[in-house]
């Protein structure tokens, strides 16, 4: 027998190599969240309805942003209980599988990221809905460049009655 020929068995190789050589991510097991990533976020996710922000200065948002945040949730007849927030600059390196996996959102309001960012397989306009399998996603600019622009606000708007109050 040459040592070129050596057969190991199942429970050798199991125990000479107790970790895969291929770890698991979420981008090579799509809807799987890699264990070593937890998505930091606000809201108890009742309703499965994800907002996700980008902002760099806050942990989730600023005041005046929060405040807007909070007229829109409950213009569209939720509270925090029924949505989470997470902030994409906060937690890096997550994809929308990330986002699937762990909060099974059946409606996505994407707030100044692109789809690109979230290595999402297309990319859409802002304030135009789009269904991708089980979801509903909606881009927009960021919170910040609505807080004094009343169109965007009625864009954002008309998009959010289709999506919320017209079911």
């Amino acid at each position: 027998m040459s040592i070129d020929n050596i057969q190991l068995s199942g429970y050798l190789c199991q125990n000479m190599f107790p970790k895969s050589l291929i770890g698991e991510t979420a981008t090579n097991n799509p809807g799987k969240v890699s264990e070593k990533i937890k998505i930091d976020s606000l809201g108890d996710n009742k309703e499965n309805i994800l907002f996700l922000v980008n902002n760099k200065e806050h942990k989730f948002l600023s005041d005046s942003e929060m405040k807007l945040l909070s007229d829109l949730i409950l213009a569209c007849r939720l509270s925090m209980i029924d949505v989470s927030v997470v902030n994409f600059h906060r937690n890096p390196g997550i994809g929308y599988q990330d986002l699937i996996a762990q909060f099974h959102p059946k409606k996505v309001l994407i707030f100044g990221v692109t789809p690109l960012e979230l290595q999402l397989p297309f990319t859409i306009p802002f304030f135009q809905i789009q269904k991708f399998h089980e979801q509903t996603y909606l881009t927009n600019p960021s919170l910040e460049d609505f807080i004094s622009n009343v169109k965007l606000k009625k864009e954002l708007w008309n998009c959010l009655k289709k999506i919320f109050l017209q079911e």
